[in-house]
This record gives C-alpha cells, sequence and structure tokens, in this order.
C-alpha cells in the first residue's frame, strides 16, 4: 500500500534543511520564497521533487506545502533544521488504485479558484488531498469523507471515485490545491471532475502548477 501526505512546513530566512528522502514530492511555495533542490521557487510556485530534497531560504521567511507519495510504512519526513517547523497535516492510504512497484502514475498538483456555489453530485478518477488557500469549501458525500474548510490550510481527502457535493457559503469564492494520483492518460486533461447530475453546476477556474508521470518503487 501507499500513502499520500501533505506536509505544511515553516522556513526561516536563511536557514538550510537538512535533506529528506521521498519517493515523489510536489512542493508550493504558500509565502515566501526558497531554493529547493537548486532551483529557486518564488510564492505561488510549485517544483516536483524525486528521491530527496534540500531547501535553502535566503531573506525571506518561507512557507511551504509539500505532497508526497510513498510506501505505507514510510517513517515521516520532518524538516529539520535550525528553528525551522514542520508538521503532517493529513495522511491518506490510496484505496481508489491497486498501487504496485513498478506501476506509473501522473502526480498532479493544481489549483480550483473562483470557485463559487454549489458543484452538484461529482466524482473523479484519481484520488487526492486538497488544501484551502481562501474562502470556504464544504464537502458531503453517502460515503467517504465529509469536511468543513474554512481557514487557510484546512485539508482534506477525497478518494476520487466517491461521489461529492462540494458548496461555498456566502458571496467569497473559494481556491484550494489538489494534489491528486491519476492515470497517465490524464495528463492531457485540465478537469478532471466527472459530473453525474449532467453537467458543471458551479462557476470555477483551474490552474496547473506540477505534473509528472511516476514510477513507484
Amino acid at each position: 500500500m501507499y500513502t499520500l501526505r501533505l506536509y505544511q512546513d515553516y522556513v526561516p530566512a536563511n536557514i538550510e534543511c537538512r535533506q529528506i528522502e521521498s519517493q515523489h514530492s510536489i512542493l508550493y511555495v504558500l509565502r515566501g520564497g526558497a531554493e529547493i533542490n537548486g532551483e529557486a521557487v518564488a510564492a505561488d510556485q510549485a517544483v516536483y521533487c524525486k528521491d530527496s530534497i534540500f531547501i535553502k531560504t535566503a531573506e525571506m521567511d518561507a512557507v511551504i506545502w509539500r505532497w508526497e507519495i510513498v510506501r505505507e510504512e514510510a517513517a515521516n519526513t520532518y524538516l529539520e533544521g535550525g528553528p525551522v517547523q514542520s508538521k503532517l497535516a493529513i495522511s491518506r492510504k490510496v484505496q481508489m488504485f491497486e498501487l504496485t512497484s513498478r506501476s506509473k502514475w501522473l502526480f498532479r498538483l493544481d489549483c480550483i479558484y473562483g470557485n463559487l456555489g454549489s458543484t452538484g453530485l461529482h466524482s473523479h478518477p484519481g484520488s487526492g488531498i486538497r488544501c484551502l488557500l481562501e474562502g470556504n469549501l464544504h464537502v458531503r458525500g453517502v460515503i467517504g469523507e465529509c469536511s468543513d474548510n474554512t481557514k487557510t490550510g484546512d485539508a482534506w481527502y477525497e478518494e476520487g471515485s466517491y461521489p461529492i457535493i462540494s458548496t461555498t457559503y456566502g458571496d467569497e469564492p473559494a481556491a484550494f490545491l489538489r494534489g491528486m494520483i491519476l492515470p497517465v492518460e490524464y495528463d492531457e486533461y485540465p478537469d478532471t471532475a466527472m459530473w453525474i447530475e449532467g453537467e458543471k453546476k458551479v462557476q470555477s477556474s483551474w490552474k496547473n502548477y506540477s505534473q509528472q508521470v511516476i514510477m513507484l518503487r
């Protein structure tokens, strides 16, 4: 079994974090900026990393959200170095697929923004951990997990195959990131939602930050 995890890291300015090991990771810089495996990553940018991660900050603090795919038995990978703060926000076993060693998948981090209203009943062809950027989002389904997300950093899991309805309350649109595991053929498809009630009912836009075809080990 493989696990999808989301960590939320705070790295102060002028810090070098000890290298950590993880099969596949996508790191999103929420605030500030950082050098990640030698690549400069500014706020609202993301980068894919394989096997190991080394983070270095300069004059700015950095808040980083880090999605990882690892074997279920793998130890948690907290950043270390100086006054770094690193926490596991959410971890879930992926059950929608038979994830096996040497199988290939699409690992994607994207964003739904300008999301206002109710989606209607829908599902997805892959599993993923979402994390709220702004607004509020309330997720309901007959089976699977339900959640009420009201502040930046709130995280929830969607199995994908379980139909759900997502709703915003009030006039403020929601924006949230999705770290997803999808079949590789979805690398050409921007919107993964499958509308069970016939059509998309919610107002929203889509942005892709990073995607990579990966092989599990």
